[in-house]
């Protein structure tokens, strides 16, 4: 079955995309997105045919994607900080904020978007609770991205 991400920014852009479901529980919807195009993002390189396995839970205030070439290897975790995770029957839409962390497989975590961040607070566009979420979020997962990454890997065929 197909569904749609929505995500969204406090800014007002919205991004959707195609992705293919795996696996559905109530509080948390995995899907997948094959890379039609070879690409370079935030150091990672992906091939055509390199697929994204995106995790969404419901409660959490974190996304996640688990990021693997055409062969199957890990190119790199990445864990978006969110809020508003909704999850509908062919749908999924969250609120970004901004702040991302990228792992690489030596388990090595990378913070980005932290002057997209910075920007967005200086312009009004971050509330102080927002901030106050991304910045406790951004220390859970620079403690815990590895326990997480190898619960979502477990739910995966």
């Amino acid at each position: 079955m197909r569904i749609t991400e929505v995500k969204r920014h406090p800014n007002g852009k919205e991004v959707r995309f195609d992705l293919q479901l795996v696996q559905r529980r109530p509080h948390l919807i995995v899907a997948s997105f094959v890379h039609p195009n070879a690409l370079q993002r935030d150091g990672f390189s992906f091939e055509r045919g390199a697929v994204s396995y995106g995790f969404f839970w419901r409660r959490r205030p974190y996304v996640m994607y688990r990021m693997l070439d055409a062969s199957g290897s890990l190119v790199a975790n990445r864990f978006d900080i969110v809020e508003d995770v909704r999850l509908a029957e062919r749908t999924v839409a969250y609120t970004d904020l901004f702040l991302d962390l990228w792992v690489g497989p030596d388990g090595t975590p990378h913070l980005k978007d932290e002057d997209e961040v910075s920007d967005a607070a200086r312009e009004g566009l971050l509330s102080r609770s927002q901030l106050k979420r991304i910045e406790k979020t951004k220390d859970l997962l620079l403690r815990r991205h590895g326990v997480i990454a190898k619960a979502a890997e477990r739910l995966l065929p």
